[in-house]
């Protein structure tokens, strides 16, 4: 027995608009606090898995390894170890201005000393800098006191360790 087709076609009209959805997005426990330390005391906390011992940041209530309940805080370093790096030469949104961070520039990812998870960040360094090397030393820069907001654009960028 065949089954006819039931599909029929039909014509569609594209009609591009812009729509605007206003929303809030509440970080949680967790994420909360440490965006709170970071925009108040310019610290980075992660948190420490009880069973596997990792830790994680940005901080999260559940290991993403173990599976269970985290609970002791840790304070991290404010240098790092370079782990990737890029050289960006397309344009990407800088999330501190809204507006395309223009190209060349260097984009990396840092595991701060004390936790076993990485930030990825912009890198004050010359995209021709020949030194920029996986495993050299990072210091992060954060933003003046008055002028953080508590959230990851807090972050301006990372700088090399002379």
């Amino acid at each position: 027995m065949t089954l006819a087709p039931t599909l029929q076609v039909r014509e569609f009209v594209e009609i591009p608009c812009t729509v605007d959805i206003p929303y809030r997005f509440a970080a949680g426990k967790y994420l909360s606090r440490f965006l709170v330390e970071l925009r108040d005391n310019g610290r980075f906390l992660g948190i420490r898995c009880p069973v596997c011992k990792r830790v994680q940041l940005p901080p999260r209530i559940v290991c993403a390894v173990c599976h269970v309940r985290n609970s002791e805080w840790v304070e991290l370093g404010l240098e790092g170890t370079l782990t990737a790096f890029t050289i960006m030469h397309l344009p990407l949104t800088d999330p501190t201005t809204g507006k395309p961070h223009k190209p060349p520039f260097c984009y990396g990812s840092v595991r701060l000393d004390g936790s076993d998870s990485v930030v990825d960040y912009f890198l004050n360094v010359e995209p021709s800098m020949r030194r920029l090397r996986v495993g050299m030393r990072m210091r992060v820069v954060l933003k003046p006191r008055e002028s953080r907001k508590g959230d990851l654009t807090d972050i301006l960028y990372f700088d090399p360790v002379d």
